[in-house]
């Protein structure tokens, strides 16, 4: 271990997997970064474009800043295997105080971890208790154009809406733009399958144990191209309307993993959840248990709703 930790360190995990392309002017972004008590480490999932040999280039010039993590295989896992393989062993590496997640083919504005530091530190003065902050972001061409100011706007997202009925229904939070603190990333697993992605399990553990806060700036340009994992559509469009409203495969599929996503959240943390928290997570989970009429009016009464008027239609459309 060629690094120093203390409490006010950030451990930033970044998944990479043939990003070769963009993954340099990612590394230097955090490296120039105004806040420089962080350690980086990086996991790739069996890339065949050199993306590792860039990864290793830089962790022999920054010895006490990138750590290149190996698996004992090299199956190809997915992002959302491959972010949580890259938590764990974070946390295993020592006691530090912050975590984040960085995507590969981004670009962090300066003061990108400064901004969310400061309002963590707020935060946890007030509240003392497990603590997760995330930004906004602009929205960019693969060439750094920038085509939406605001992701918050251009998703038609509202993270205001920290309740967990919607929550359970619709992530708001982006996860390349979260901070976390040592007392949520304890009580943090990412291991099962039924999770949908990482940054929304994230978001649940944190609206039922602690407390969730927005910092309305933007704080990464957020790279668009034809090889996103997970991309950003402009809500709202004539096209996403059509889109929604037909009934493509994604819109049901989405809707039935969230329902299966609350199953397993309530089965890892019914001993540790309220009463009320789990009623709420319970009832969204039994959805696929009713008939369409009784779904639709559990969603409605429950509140168990998405964040813009055309996703809350396609959503009881197809639900």
């Amino acid at each position: 271990m060629s690094y120093t930790i203390d409490e006010n360190t950030v451990a930033i995990c970044m998944a990479t997997y043939n990003g070769a392309a963009y993954l340099s002017e990612q590394i230097e972004s955090i490296l120039k970064q105004s806040y420089s008590d962080w350690v980086l480490f990086v996991s790739d999932d069996g890339s065949s474009d050199g993306t590792k040999e860039i990864t290793d280039e830089y962790v022999k010039r920054f010895p006490e800043k990138i750590i290149s993590l190996e698996k004992k295989n090299n199956a190809k896992k997915g992002a959302k295997a491959n972010f949580a393989f890259v938590l764990e062993n974070a946390k295993k590496s020592g006691d530090f105080g912050y975590f984040m997640f960085s995507d590969q083919d981004d670009v962090w504005l300066p003061d990108k971890i400064k901004i969310t530091m400061e309002r963590m530190k707020k935060l946890e003065t007030e509240k003392n208790c497990p603590v997760l902050i995330h930004t906004d972001l602009k929205v960019t061409d693969g060439k750094l154009n920038v085509i939406g100011e605001s992701f918050i706007r251009y998703r038609a997202l509202k993270p205001e809406v920290k309740d967990l009925s919607h929550l359970l229904a619709q992530n708001n939070a982006t996860g390349c733009t979260m901070m976390w603190n040592r007392a949520l990333n304890d009580i943090i697993s990412l291991e099962d399958d039924g999770i949908v992605m990482h940054d929304w399990w994230m978001v649940l553990v944190a609206c039922c144990f602690g407390t969730i806060d927005f910092v309305d700036e933007p704080t990464i340009l957020y790279r668009q191209h034809e090889n996103n994992v997970v991309g950003a559509t402009k809500v709202n469009t004539i096209g996403f309307i059509i889109k929604r409203l037909l009934g493509n495969n994604h819109v049901k599929d989405t809707l039935k993993r969230s329902v299966n996503q609350a199953k397993v959240f309530s089965e890892m943390y019914h001993d540790r959840l309220n009463e009320e928290d789990l009623r709420i997570i319970d009832r969204y989970g039994d959805l696929y248990e009713h008939n369409k009429f009784s779904r639709v009016s559990t969603v409605i009464n429950g509140k168990y709703l998405k964040q813009g008027i055309v996703q809350i239609i396609g959503e009881l459309m197809y639900i």
